[in-house]
């Protein structure tokens, strides 16, 4: 099952809080398909730097098809934070499994 939605930024090396603001963002993301989401991974170059909860809310423009002011919590329950993911993809925000990011060991 598909649990997870994956962000890849660049230049992450800001401030929690702007990170936040900007994964809260604007993202070409069905909201149907945000039913089964757990979990908000955050990576920069194929690297995770951040695992957010995914709440029940956010809003959804019909017009432009995109998510934003999801509803996010802080949290490091996957214990993933700083590992290296083989994730090629070129779409900023995707829907994945945990088994789909291929963690390196």
């Amino acid at each position: 099952m598909k649990n997870l939605l994956v962000i890849k930024l660049t230049n992450v090396g800001e401030t929690e809080k702007s990170i936040i603001e900007r994964i809260r963002g604007d993202w070409k993301v069905s909201p149907k398909r945000l039913d089964d989401v757990e979990h908000v991974i955050v990576l920069e170059d194929q690297e995770i730097v951040g695992t957010f909860s995914m709440g029940n809310v956010f809003t959804y423009n019909r017009m432009t098809g995109r998510v934003s002011d999801l509803d996010l919590v802080q949290d490091n329950t996957l214990d993933i934070i700083g590992k290296k993911v083989d994730y090629a993809t070129s779409n900023p925000a995707t829907l994945a499994s945990i088994e789909g990011l291929r963690i390196k060991e």
